[in-house]
């Protein structure tokens, strides 16, 4: 077998992996990015797929400093700053070398794609060698048994760079390509090109004199102003020679033998990415490692069993059963080894005790009552920090027994009816440890009937006026039709507002406005690039711009909203209870918490919610300042305590005496500054973070933290022991003991490490609102059912429940919903409630 060396540029491929996948999208529930893993992660399981390596090696920049940057100090130095989001990656990225057992080898004062070819030199000559590369220096090392892989697009298409294609490409031999490059310059290297000369002119010149040295020592022949150009910048030229020629000397010691990849450590690469919530990634480390697991048996077809009462009894005399919903149908377990499948639930399960995964739709759709337990809501609860919680994932993680997947359906779809066998097992092992970490009340009482609550208010959704959301589109329509216009006056010319590529020629070359913070294709044109913008210019086009991105998402979010109407002109949400890490209700298709108050505009998205036939008007209730008032009752900070029990307004109370002044001589930009600094202690928020936020220097949002901790010592001190606890631990906990796991605290690497300490520092605050809000929901459902009111709960909004009141029911309600809000948890500093009614949930909004 012919041996196949693949040698991995890995600083190169993560970076563009980086760029090539949003950042936000891919995040974990601690908050760690995970997009150029990710995209780095596929990229070589494909390349090990495609090409079938039988060596492997991966090379790595150390840093910026090479002995290129000492020979010409400019080398490179117009690159932007390496993001914060693709520095914290980077040692996760190694570990996934790691895992799957690549050699990992970086040199300092040497560049990666200098390591790659000293291994090519040291490879004989019967081996095929393929390069895998973002950087085009590479391209000087092709031969007939070198082949450069370059990404073209994103991280999924490669040109395969052979001499042929190198000649095709560019009407050059390989080993002229160093020559050719001195002369083109290379800007994203900040290597000076020769004005006048393009890579045709370049290209042209190589191929007429072979070489560089050959063009140069006949350099008086060269007529024109290109000639004089080169002539000039001679100097520019040599140098850039220097610094494109790859180095075949560096220090390492590697032989063919040492690069015999042995394949993946299937359980390291699993862990790596369990921890990092990439299922997908998972899977496919799997079944590239030839993991019999991955191949599982096809189902065998069970034949539908009446379901009698003898049936259910014959578990153990519990009285358990536990229902897995398949595609078409439901088994039901009653032990370990009898199951039903059936395709409709009976009815006599009103009695029976139900064990079942993921039990809400079930609930809301009226399949079944309630149930004892809730496999996946138990899972969540004890490791908040995961997204695999579908049920094979959950049975081979507590139980150690891998699920027959269906054939049709190698993703979790179709699973094996006779695992439903496992659901009273399972059941018991995640009692036992929710018991352990001091859980089982919390899922008892909080968790399991937040999710039967939940299910009511999915089935009961809230009225839209559909009429007034039609008219909403239309309006928002003619905003984004009539900005668009103005903005192409302003342009001098018609465009596509929504391409970056025509954003960037019309702002930074036609209307040469300021540069914004340089990305990989231009100058950024996201939302807060322009807004940065505006207030340097005042431009009228970027003002065209900001509201047609502020409207177009608005009539985006009125089209989801259409779209989602019932039948009964209700829209109903799916609260999702077991996605973030804190414990908070998120919701989706569509989002309601999204829903936008702070614009008119948005304002009047939230007037089409209205109460429903048979009600009078809705009534929303919040907390006011909860962050803040758990962040008082965790600290116990005097000062704070105080300013809530005697303050009238907070903001103002505290400016007063950060700043020393009278309460009456806060000025707006006082309070904005600390109430900036409140919320963002709370939210894990450096000095560096509020001064971004506030637009000062870091010294001065330095010099303002400071006056806070002086006033407010013991907000400094809790935020100090929350981090230091949580390190001790491994984990944070709320005022109700939801634990949040944060093992990178510990960790070596510096920016891992903060993002665990931020986790640390909201997740108990975030975490403790998001508990007292589930018991506010239960206790006032609870109270409104024993009062015997028809009035019905609706949705829950971060700290805002919406009510739908019933006629004759205002003033119970209002002062029932107080009182159970008010009572929700025994705070040092009170929980205050604030109400408000009206016949739609922008009016009710107080």
């Amino acid at each position: 077998m012919t041996n196949r060396v693949l040698l991995i540029d890995g600083h190169s491929l993560a970076y563009r992996a980086y760029f090539a996948l949003p950042v936000e999208n891919f995040t974990t529930s601690t908050g760690q990015h995970t997009n150029a893993i990710y995209g780095f992660a596929s990229m070589l399981m494909n390349l090990i797929r495609d090409e079938k390596p039988t060596h492997i090696a991966a090379a790595f920049d150390v840093s910026r400093k090479t002995f290129r940057s000492e020979m010409f100090p400019e080398y490179k130095a117009n690159r932007a700053a390496t993001p914060d989001e693709f520095r914290s990656q980077v040692t996760y990225i190694n570990e996934l070398v790691d895992a799957f057992q690549i050699p990992r080898f970086e040199v300092a004062g040497f560049e990666a794609d200098d390591v790659i070819a000293t291994i090519v030199s040291e490879m004989g000559e019967d081996v095929d060698i393929l390069i895998c590369t973002g950087d085009r220096d590479a391209f000087q090392l092709v031969s007939n048994r070198v082949t450069v892989l370059y990404p073209k697009k994103g991280v999924t298409e490669l040109a395969r760079m052979t001499p042929d294609a190198v000649i095709e490409k560019y009407g050059l031999r390989p080993e002229q390509y160093p020559d050719f490059a001195a002369l083109r310059g290379d800007p994203s290297d900040n290597l000076p090109s020769i004005p006048g000369v393009g890579e045709k002119t370049a290209a042209k010149w190589i191929v007429e004199y072979q070489s560089l040295s050959n063009l140069i020592a006949r350099i008086d022949e060269i007529s024109g102003k290109a000639g004089e150009s080169l002539r000039n910048c001679l100097p520019n030229v040599i140098r850039n020679r220097e610094l494109t020629q790859l180095r075949h000397d560096v220090p390492i010691q590697v032989t063919l033998a040492n690069l015999k990849w042995p394949g993946i450590d299937v359980n390291h690469a699993i862990t790596l990415f369990e921890r990092l919530e990439i299922k997908a990634l998972r899977d496919r480390a799997r079944a590239l490692s030839g993991d019999t697991e991955s191949t599982k048996e096809p189902i065998k077809k069970l034949k539908p069993v009446k379901v009698s009462s003898e049936f259910i009894d014959a578990s153990n005399g519990s009285g358990s059963v536990g229902i897995l919903v398949l595609d078409e149908g439901f088994a039901i377990a009653s032990n370990e080894s009898e199951v039903a499948l059936v395709a409709k639930l009976p009815e006599n399960f009103t009695e029976s005790s139900i064990i079942t995964h993921d039990a809400k739709p079930l609930i809301r759709d009226g399949k079944i009552p309630k149930v004892e337990f809730d496999t996946q809501l138990a899972a969540y609860l004890l490791n908040p920090g995961t997204r695999d919680l579908e049920f094979a994932e959950v049975v081979e993680r507590y139980l150690g027994v891998s699920i027959a997947i269906g054939e049709s359906d190698l993703f979790g779809g179709s699973i094996d009816p006779k695992s439903a066998t496992y659901l009273i097992p399972l059941k018991e092992l995640l009692e036992k440890e929710l018991a352990d970490r001091q859980l089982l009340e919390l899922y008892r009482t909080l968790e399991l009937p937040t999710m039967h609550r939940l299910a009511e208010m999915e089935r009961i959704g809230i009225a839209v006026d559909r009429n007034e959301l039609g008219e909403l589109h239309r309006y928002f329509a003619q905003i984004e039709g009539d900005a668009t216009a103005a903005a192409h006056k302003a342009a001098g010319r018609e465009f596509n507002v929504a391409s970056p590529k025509q954003l960037q020629s019309i702002l930074f070359e036609e209307l040469d406005l300021p540069k914004t913070k340089r990305i990989k294709t231009g100058y950024s044109t996201d939302a807060e690039s322009l807004e940065w913008l505006f207030a340097k210019s005042k431009h009228p086009i970027l003002e065209n711009l900001l509201k047609i991105r502020e409207v177009s998402k608005l009539r985006t979010t009125v089209e989801g909203l259409q779209a989602a109407i019932g039948s009964d002109g209700r829209i109903h949400t799916t609260f999702q209870q077991t996605v973030t890490a804190t414990g908070r209700l998120s919701s989706t298709e569509p989002n309601l918490q999204n829903i936008p108050i702070r614009t008119d505009e948005g304002r009047k998205i939230r007037a089409t919610f209205v109460a429903g036939n048979g009600f009078t008007e809705l009534m929303t209730a919040d907390y006011s300042q909860i962050e803040m008032r758990i962040m008082a009752h965790l600290s116990e900070d005097k000062s704070l305590l105080t300013a809530f029990h005697e303050g009238e307004d907070l903001h103002s109370t505290v400016a007063a005496q950060v700043f020393g002044v009278k309460v009456n001589e806060v000025d707006s930009e006082m309070r904005r500054q600390i109430k900036a600094m409140s919320y963002g202690l709370a939210y894990g928020l450096s000095s560096f973070g509020l001064a971004q936020q506030l637009d000062i220097s870091p010294t001065d949002a330095s010099a303002l933290m400071g006056k806070y901790f002086e006033r407010f010592g013991g907000i400094q001190d809790y935020l100090k022991d929350v981090v230091r606890i949580a390190r001790e631990k491994g984990y944070t906990e709320t005022i109700l003991g939801r634990r949040r796991y944060l093992p990178d605290l510990n960790h070596e690497n510096r920016q891992r490490r903060e993002v665990a300490e931020r986790m640390a520092l909201n997740a108990p605050i975030q975490g403790s609102a998001a508990d007292i809000i589930k018991v506010a929901m239960l206790q006032a459902h609870n109270a409104m059912m024993n009062a015997g009111l028809r009035s019905r709960l609706l949705l829950q909004v971060h700290d805002e429940l919406i009510f739908e009141i019933a006629e004759g029911e205002r003033s119970e309600m209002e002062e029932l919903v107080r009182r159970e809000m008010g009572s929700a948890y025994p705070l040092r500093a009170p929980l205050d409630v604030s109400v408000g009614f009206g016949p739609n949930w922008d009016q009710a909004g107080h």
